[in-house]
């Protein structure tokens, strides 16, 4: 820090060769102080809505990024580059990213209608950065930031304040504000400045003469205090929706609390342990963010089945083989693992879905148990002399929990 300050002091404040210069970054350098050296910053950050000359010159407006394409003679690929690279808003301008409207139009102008390969809208934001302070907030995550993440990448929006002032400093205490902030600020997340909920002064009085009132009878009820401004953000466009599951997914598949979870969980399923595999799981469910690649109107169980058909597969040094929605007996199981081992186990697992809280789920289990027995899913292993044991599970889920059945056949 002394190094810099001292080099951008004598560069840009104390050298008379200098007329103008400008200082671009995601995150502040330092707070500003009377104390500093370099003291007079004139900023600028994604949120300020009255500077639009300077917002026009950071990205690409509709009309120049339709420009561009009909230079490169791909106008005809508008739409998809909109879906994949627009979406931005700098104060109140809407923008495209101009890396990715440049990178695809320098991958793809040159083709004609000769050549074999066809247009491809590549991502060309992953990896252009590096996430370890992004990765080192989700380790510290609670589920009520969970559900707000998976609302991000389900295509909503989150309402939440903003911190204008960060810098890299306090990132350290990881403040839920400042990481909806750093995503900010990075271009992973953007805001609409129609829905932006600015402080009522107005209010604020209100407030604090009900609260003096309040204070004056002994009534010490607090009164909600909204005196931030608020900002609706969102993932701006089908590139970055996919570059934060890749993201999202590989830290989860690399992270060791993950890992142990769903080693528990594998284990106890070839172990007939049915109370550590419902301990495992309930442990990933509140800590694991979900990858939906579907509508949110599609059915639940669709989802889960997903849910665990990922941890299987993140679990693969344990498993030789899985199947998924495989003919069995006389209908179709949900999932059916073998071990690497050579014990012979065959571990058949039923899944079931409830979004009624009050609801017996372990009923639910129950139920998905017999179903497995009714439908004589396990019949084909058990007659078979190379198998050694056959362990059933019916699974219930309900949001963030699940309840867990287990039954050995063999």
């Amino acid at each position: 820090i002394d190094v810099i300050r001292l080099f951008l002091g004598n560069a840009l404040k104390t050298n008379f060769n200098l007329g103008r210069a400008v200082l671009t970054g995601c995150l502040r350098v330092e707070k500003e102080s009377i104390f500093t050296g370099l003291n007079n910053f004139k900023l600028c950050s994604v949120l300020d809505t009255g500077k639009r000359k300077i917002s026009l010159g950071i990205g690409f407006t509709k009309e120049e990024t339709e420009e561009v394409l009909s230079y490169y003679g791909l106008s005809d690929y508008y739409e998809e580059v909109k879906k994949n690279y627009d979406g931005y808003y700098f104060g109140k301008v809407h923008m495209y990213c101009p890396w990715d409207v440049m990178s695809f139009c320098d991958d793809n102008s040159e083709k004609d209608e000769e050549d074999p390969e066809p247009v491809k809208l590549k991502n060309y934001w992953i990896n252009t950065s590096s996430n370890d302070a992004i990765e080192e907030f989700m380790g510290n995550f609670e589920s009520d930031e969970m559900d707000k993440m998976q609302t991000l990448l389900d295509g909503g929006s989150i309402t939440t304040p903003v911190r204008e002032s960060l810098c890299y400093e306090d990132l350290k205490d990881h403040d839920i504000t400042d990481f909806w902030t750093l995503l900010l600020y990075t271009g992973y997340l953007t805001f609409n400045p129609e829905k932006t909920i600015y402080p009522d002064d107005e209010t604020k009085k209100s407030d604090e003469i009900e609260q003096d009132k309040n204070s004056e009878t002994g009534l010490n009820e607090e009164k909600p205090k909204n005196y931030e401004t608020l900002y609706s953000l969102y993932i701006p466009n089908r590139e970055i929706r996919n570059c934060f599951k890749s993201k999202i997914m590989d830290y989860f598949c690399n992270n060791q609390k993950m890992k142990n979870y769903t080693a528990d969980f594998v284990k106890g399923l070839f172990g007939g342990d049915g109370e550590k595999v419902e301990n495992s799981l309930n442990g990933l469910l509140s800590k694991y963010v979900s990858i939906r690649d579907f509508s949110t109107k599609a059915p639940k169980e669709n989802y889960y089945h997903g849910f665990i058909n990922g941890l299987l597969i993140n679990g693969a040094s344990l498993i030789k083989e899985q199947k998924s929605n495989f003919e069995s007996g006389n209908g179709y199981v949900d999932l059916i693992i073998k071990p690497q081992d050579a014990s012979g186990s065959i571990v058949i697992l039923e899944l079931k879905q409830t979004s009624d809280e009050d609801v017996d789920k372990g009923k639910i289990a129950v139920e998905a148990i017999e179903q497995i027995m009714r439908k004589k899913y396990a019949d084909p292993y058990i007659s078979r002399t190379d198998t050694k044991a056959v362990l059933i599970y019916g699974i219930c889920f309900c949001k963030k929990e699940c309840s867990v059945e287990c039954k050995r056949l063999k």
